[in-house]
């Protein structure tokens, strides 16, 4: 009933179907969803395995309950069963130069291969939990001691060995091998620092040109050959082997020096910096990550092409659930924007914080201060770090999983390694006419967000979405509409100049035009006036750019001054032009025409009250064109009479239109 098969532990299918553990649907059910992992299919008389570790715990909890504990059950795999030659140790051994530019005796080469190989199988049984369990079979504290037996009652002439049978001593050497390498187990006879030979000069010489990034050395047999070319004139003493180099560079303090110019600093990173062990949220809402990447779908635009999008994904890490998304071109803060609105409401509280990784609009939602607002912290991921990236994971499960099951599917990304998780583009391209569109996709898209989040989560069994509706934070607090109001409005991140057109600015290729209207709905006239030139700061809502908010940047911070709402816009031709319109236009300019004397009256009011009026000094101001046709001047003796108003005539409305040299009937104001 159970069985070891490459490595894991299995349980034949037959025999959970015959002890009605499963039904035979089912078991069908559970194997095509991905919940069990089948490791070897049916076929004829031999057996389907599952592994076992990949069964719900409740249905593992029952098979132990009628089988016992299959580990014990199972047949242990002995020690010698992981043992191998060493092949990387046995070349090294076979190519290394003694001191005196020899190389080793061949009993020597054996020892140290067997002493390696044997090293690096207790090493491959330290870290794997199930190998030690298996082969060992003993108490944590007694590894050492059982390993130590096993090790001295090895066949010598199969394995030369010479490692102590002293369990203490044992594991001194096993660290030693772990720190130093193969180095460690030459004796100390044979001067194995093969790197004395070479001068402090000279050393530095080699690490300087094998970590060249420009004029790059190819292998260390060039090394080799430019460095006995050079050795001459420098005084250095010829080598007669490449492996001295060799040895040399890869010594553990050597390597740390050329490791990331030769290939890439942020593998060197991966190699060196020390990786943190972490666990995740134990609730709903304790930590949201988002991140933007290709739709792994093929689609078929307007034009017949074959293209790809993108989509903006924010999951809850407690539950895996997939929160809020977005689908377009290209990943923006509007992808961003809609894919958090999303998970809001989907979530209905605030998250207690935010990961993200810095990339594409985010700058634009902190200036506005949308993710900081959201969640008590907002928090970008180290770039170029995947591993602190747990959505990638995520993602990578879904894509696998669910993404697959779609004969469009593109295929994970171009550095995967497995051929089932790349596209058959043979099929895609035979088939390139049938592609759906881009709104099928979407809508397949969210066909397999929904069943991801209704399948059970990897741990616990339980479905994804019950995980999450289930689960409670106290320090998540729930969003009421007021809130939702207040932080799906952005803060442009760059102000906007109020002109005589009012406010204009482009999001997204697109322009909007705004006006503030008083009580009445019409134009405010006062505010026009007093803000030609004043710069605003923008509050808006993407998915409604009707209304805008208009803020003052003052020292204490923005202050809210108005709002304004899009610019009426009117017809030019008089077949077409509304009544509304027409009433809009004829107080338009009869407003500007107003507009224009209150701003004359006002000046030379200013300019009488210090004698510096024109008619005060014996000359006449000019009329207003196209406002006052003729004007009694002011005199030292005579007072000004008011201007007399004439309505405007719809006639002269239209002649006016007919004899403009501009498009916009507003550039008449």
């Amino acid at each position: 009933m159970f069985e070891f098969y490459n490595d894991t532990l299995c349980v034949e299918s037959s025999w959970l179907i015959d002890r009605k553990i499963f039904n035979r649907n089912n078991y069908h059910y559970h194997a095509s969803a991905g919940n069990i992992n089948v490791i070897r299919r049916g076929c004829r008389s031999v057996k389907a395995l599952i592994e076992f570790e990949s069964i719900p715990d409740r249905i593992k909890s029952k098979i132990v309950q009628i089988a016992g504990d299959p580990y014990k059950k199972t047949k242990h795999i002995v020690f010698t069963d992981y043992l191998n030659t060493n092949l990387e140790a046995q070349k090294y051994f076979q190519n290394y130069v003694t001191n005196d530019d020899k190389a080793l005796p061949e009993k020597n080469i054996n020892e140290y291969t067997a002493n390696a190989s044997i090293l690096t199988t207790i090493d491959v049984m330290m870290n794997n939990k199930l190998a030690k369990r298996r082969a060992l079979g003993v108490a944590k504290t007694q590894v050492w001691q059982k390993m130590a037996k096993v090790v001295s009652e090895l066949t010598f002439n199969q394995w030369p060995h010479s490692l102590p049978s002293n369990h203490r001593r044992l594991k001194q050497k096993y660290n030693q091998f772990k720190t130093e390498g193969f180095d460690s187990l030459v004796h100390g006879n044979f001067c194995n620092k093969n790197s004395e030979k070479i001068n402090d000069n000279a050393k530095m010489w080699l690490v300087s040109r094998w970590a060249d990034q420009v004029n790059k050395i190819a292998n260390t047999m060039q090394l080799f050959a430019e460095y006995n070319k050079l050795a001459k004139d420098e005084g250095w003493k010829k080598l007669k082997s490449e492996q001295t180099i060799y040895n040399y560079l890869h010594q553990e303090d050597i390597k740390p020096l050329w490791y990331g110019h030769r290939f890439g600093e942020v593998t060197a990173k991966e190699k060196y910096t020390m990786h943190l062990k972490t666990k995740m949220p134990s609730q709903r809402d304790s930590l949201w990550y988002s991140d933007g990447t290709k739709l792994n779908y093929y689609y078929q635009d307007e034009n017949g092409k074959m293209q790809t999008c993108q989509v903006y994904e924010v999951i809850d890490t407690y539950s895996e659930v997939l929160l809020g998304y977005h689908i377009s071109k290209s990943e923006d803060y509007e992808a961003q924007y809609f894919a958090y609105k999303m998970a809001a409401k989907t979530s209905g509280h605030r998250p207690y914080q935010i990961g993200f990784d810095g990339q594409g609009g985010h700058k634009k939602l902190q200036s506005g201060e949308f993710l900081t607002k959201l969640a008590r912290l907002s928090i970008k991921t180290q770039p170029y770090n995947g591993k602190s990236k747990t959505i990638e994971s995520i993602f990578g499960r879904f894509q696998q999983q669910f993404l697959k099951r779609d004969w469009f599917f593109t295929g994970q990304n171009i550095t995967t390694k497995k051929q089932e998780s790349k596209a058959n583009m043979e099929f895609i391209l035979a088939n390139q006419r049938d592609l759906p569109s881009l709104d099928e996709i979407k809508a397949t898209y969210a066909k397999r967000r929904k069943e991801w989040n209704e399948a059970p989560h990897h741990k616990t069994g339980e479905p994804r979405i019950s995980m999450y509706l289930e689960s409670k934070n106290a320090e998540a607090p729930e969003l009421s509409m007021f809130d939702m109001v207040d932080l799906f409005w952005i803060l442009r991140y760059k102000p906007v100049t109020y002109n005589a057109s009012g406010l204009s600015f482009t999001e997204k290729g697109a322009k909007y035009e705004y006006l503030v209207y008083d009580e009445d709905r019409r134009a405010d006239m006062n505010f026009h006036r007093k803000s030609i030139d004043k710069k605003f700061h923008i509050k808006f809502d993407p998915e409604d750019m009707t209304l805008i908010y208009l803020y003052e940047d003052t020292p204490l911070g923005l202050r809210f001054i108005t709002a304004a709402e899009t610019k009426v816009e009117v017809s030019r031709a008089r077949q077409e032009i509304t009544e509304f319109e027409e009433e809009f236009v004829r107080d338009i300019i009869q407003r500007n025409k107003d507009l224009r004397v209150d701003m004359r009256n006002a000046t030379e009011d200013i300019l009488e009250a210090h004698g510096g009026a024109a008619h005060q000094q014996g000359l006449r101001s000019p009329n207003i064109k196209g406002v006052e046709s003729s004007r009694r001047q002011k005199s030292k003796l005579n007072k000004p009479k008011p201007v007399k108003k004439k309505e405007l005539e719809l006639a002269q409305f239209q002649k006016e239109v007919s004899n403009s040299d501009e498009c916009d009937p507003y550039d008449m104001m």
